[in-house]
This record gives structure tokens, sequence and C-alpha cells, in this order.
């Protein structure tokens, strides 16, 4: 035991340490660690051995320490769930203490897969250093059954990480299109492209503005850019002209609104952009509870115009033979009671019950359906941004036949945003366009224009009387919502 816990003090914690120093200038590329740390392994085992200081037992010592090691890393990744930022993972950093300092280095650099194999690749190799020098006789089935441990534990850590949620599950925020901010390539609706998807009227328009400086800045979520782009490209004389110079200019490389009036930077910025008094008008549904804070705290009030109808849906994988819910057993599902398929009339599978971001509309709509009912903790995903490091966020629908997800009806149709997927029908009724005007279906909802109670610009009201006339119900209609009529 003795011998053990020398070998443990310093031949792995002191010698693993110092040798660990010269990280400091291989901080920038850290997979150099491992050649400097392996030539300088190689030196000083080499010298153990000239100086008759390298022992056959140091062999068998060596696989301890490797199993040791291996075991910290199966243990937190179990602990886990093969999220890198819990802190379950001090477990192994504890037992990797001598590497610290390069975890610590490593880590600014974003390279977390060297971070976590880095010791176990030492360790190894330097037990077939130590092999090659004293040549220990060890048994066939002593040498198996470590070896076997060692893969045993190491498949079981991969297995983990590969296979968890923050790997398994595709993020929210990654943004292809859009300056970051949308999900969705929207080029189609802007509205200087000469091959747009808007809709438009046959006849001119009851309401035009005609002076650029007269134009009500507009911003709103994904799946509304269509309707506030069209309603612009029939009101806002010349707008494709404005908008079209403005991409021209630094101020639109700059600013990151992806227009000058006619603007999108999705749920959550354009709320914000609203309550700052940065645009006029927001398309979407209607806040979250930290959106509402957020106007609090700026003393403001938003004030809500109904301009559409639609639908809060929930869906699930073609192949799931569950077609209906009832609200309460949504709301059972999302609180954590139900977890499993079969007990809503499904497959014998857990259910992937995903959310959306916090201050995303059908997340703020998912709290209000919710009621007093609490939502479970999300399903989250990891990514490594800049020199932040490891960042959590809620894991978005990834397709999987046991998953459920939910948004709006237009979202998931009109823009096309999921493949593979059908409609699940609540408490026996689809979310029809009858059934949404005439309110059978139980989440219709509301598409809404969302303004300042002290915005008294001129325009912006008769805008939104616009968005409610024949024309502008034409046009929302038209794009893929519902009117407000309920013939």
């Amino acid at each position: 035991m003795k011998k053990y816990l020398n070998y443990f003090i310093f031949r792995y914690a002191l010698t693993y340490f110092l040798l660990s120093l010269i990280c400091i200038i291989t901080a920038i590329i850290p997979e150099f660690f491992l050649f400097f740390i392996g030539i300088e392994l190689l030196i000083y085992t080499y010298v153990l051995h000239k100086k008759n200081r390298l022992k056959e037992t140091d062999f068998f010592m060596q696989c301890f320490i490797i199993l040791f090691l291996a075991m910290a890393l199966t243990i937190s990744l179990i602990l886990s769930n093969g999220y890198l930022s819990s802190p379950y993972w001090n477990i192994y950093y504890a037992a990797g203490f001598p590497f610290l300092l390069f975890f610590g280095l490593a880590s600014l650099s974003r390279n977390y897969a060297i971070v976590f194999i880095a010791p176990l690749i030492i360790t190894v190799g330097h037990l077939m250093m130590i092999y090659a020098f004293t040549k220990p006789k060890i048994s066939v089935k002593n040498l198996v059954i470590k070896g076997l441990c060692f893969v045993l534990l190491c498949s079981t850590s991969f297995y983990i990480y590969h296979n968890s949620p923050s790997r398994k599950y595709k993020g929210g925020h990654d943004f292809e299109y859009m300056g970051g901010y949308s999900t969705t390539d929207l080029s189609p609706f802007y509205v200087y492209n000469p091959n747009h998807q808007l809709v438009e009227l046959s006849v001119p328009s009851t309401f035009t503005i005609e002076k650029e400086t007269d134009m009500p800045t507009l911003d709103g979520a994904e799946a509304c850019y269509p309707v506030y782009s069209a309603i612009a490209k029939a009101v806002y004389k010349d707008i494709d002209k404005i908008e079209e110079d403005y991409t021209l200019t630094e101020d639109y490389l700059d600013n990151n609104t992806n227009g000058k009036i006619v603007t999108f930077t999705n749920t959550s910025v354009g709320y914000s952009r609203l309550i700052q008094g940065e645009v006029d008008m927001f398309f979407g549904a209607k806040p979250s509870q930290s959106q509402l804070e957020e106007a609090k705290e700026a003393g403001v009030e938003f004030e809500y115009t109904p301009i559409g109808q639609e639908a809060f849906i929930f869906f699930v994988n073609t192949n799931n033979p569950v077609s209906n819910l009832s609200s309460n057993q949504i709301r059972s599902i999302y609180h954590g009671d139900i977890t499993h398929w079969n007990e809503v009339g499904g497959n014998n599978q857990e259910i992937l019950a995903f959310q959306r971001p916090e201050r995303s509309g059908s997340q703020a709509m998912m709290t209000y359906f919710m009621g007093d009912v609490s939502l479970k903790e999300p399903l989250q995903y990891e990514y490594v941004s800049g020199m932040t490091g490891i960042i959590s966020q809620t894991a978005e629908y990834n397709g999987e036949d046991d998953a459920i997800g939910y948004t709006f009806k237009y979202f998931l149709e009109g823009l096309h945003q999921e493949q593979n997927v059908k409609i699940l029908s609540i408490d026996g009724v689809e979310p029809t366009a009858e059934n949404i005007k005439s309110k059978t279906y139980p989440l219709s909802t509301y598409l809404y224009c969302v303004t300042l109670k002290s915005n008294e610009k001129e325009n912006v009201q008769k805008l939104k009387d616009y968005l409610l006339s024949p024309q502008g119900q034409y046009i929302i209609e038209q794009t893929g919502y519902c009117s407000l009529s309920n013939s």
C-alpha cells in the first residue's frame, strides 16, 4: 500500500504536474502539449531506467493510475448526463489534478476533446514506455482483465457522451440566416427582391405613406416577416428602393437589423427594440414574462392590436401512432407527470418533450397555456461560443420518433420548419382554418401588432387601422394566417 501511495504522490501527482508546466508555452495550440510531454516522459523514463529506479511494479502501479482516471471520467459522465458544464466534472478534474494547469489553458482554446482525453493518452503512453524499459512479467489473465476494464470504462464514457442530450439534440441558437437571428431563409420576402413571394394587391392600396420619414419602423417574429413585409410593400411608397439602397451602406452591416424600415431581429431582440423605441411596431405573439418585466423597468406599456388569427399547435413524428392529446395530458407531459408514450396510447418509449427559448413567442404562449402548472426543466444542448467556453441552450425538436414539439401553425406549415411531422388534434379538435376562426380549436390565438401606448405617431395608428381594413385582412389571410372575419 505504501508503494502505491508513494507512486501516486511522486510519480503521478508531482511528476505530471511538473511536466505539464510545458503547457504554458503551448496554450494556443494544446495539441502540441501531447507531443512535448511525450518527449519529456520518454526522457524521464529513460533516466529512471538508467539509474535503476524503474521497477516492474511501476507497470502495475501505472495500470492502477490509468484505471483510476478512466473510472473518474466514467463517473463524471454518468452523473453529469454528458453535460460538460455540469459541476460533476469536478470529480474528473480532482482525479486529474496534476493536469489542472493544462485543463485551464486548453479550455480557453475551446478544445474540450483534448482536455478530457489528454490525461488518458499521456498515462497510457507512459505505461507503454515503462513496459518497454522494464519488460515486466505479467500473466495473460491479469493483462486481459485490466485491458477489458479499461476498454469497458472508455466505451461507456464514449457512449454516454455521444448519446447525451448535450450532443444528441441540435441547438436552437445556431441560426443560419438574417445575421444569425433566423432559422429560416427569409430572402423570398424581402421587399426589394425582384422575385419575392409577398402577397400583392390587385388594386392600389387605400392607404399610402409617401415620405420615408413618416414610415413607421417594423420588426417582428420570423413567421410574421412575410406579413409585415407585404404590408410595407403595399403601403410604403418606393420601399423596395429604400431598403435596397440601405443594403449598400455601412449602417446596414453595423446595425445588423436586416433593414432600415422593414427590419427583422426576431421576437427576443425585437421586443427589446420596441421597448427602447428603436421600432414603432412589433408583429408576433404576446411577450414573455421577462419581456413584460423589461418593459416595466423601462417605464413603458404595450398596446396589443389583434390583426389575425392563428393556432398554437403541438406536433410529433409521422411514425408516432398518437394523433390526439387532451390539454391536461399535454400539461402533464410538460410538467413531467407523464413520461412515456404508452401512458397516452402510444408506444413504450420515453417522451422527449422539447421546449423553445424563454423569450421566444411560442415559449411565451406555452407558458400561458400551462397556466399554474409549471414547466419541467427543458432539454438542453451545449455548444462552444467564442472565448466564453461551454454554453447551454434550450434544445430544439429534432425529428425523433419519440419527440414532441410546439410552435405556431404558420411557422410550421407556411415556412416549412419541420419535415416528417404531423400536427396533433387537441381535445379531439384539429387546427383547421374553420376551427381556428370559430375558436373551436382550444389553442386558437391571435397574431398581434404590438406598439407602445406612449407612441403617438399619426401613421402608427393609421397603419394599425389599415391592418384591420379589408385590404390588410386580405394580405394577412393570403399570407397564410386566418383573418379576423368569421366568414
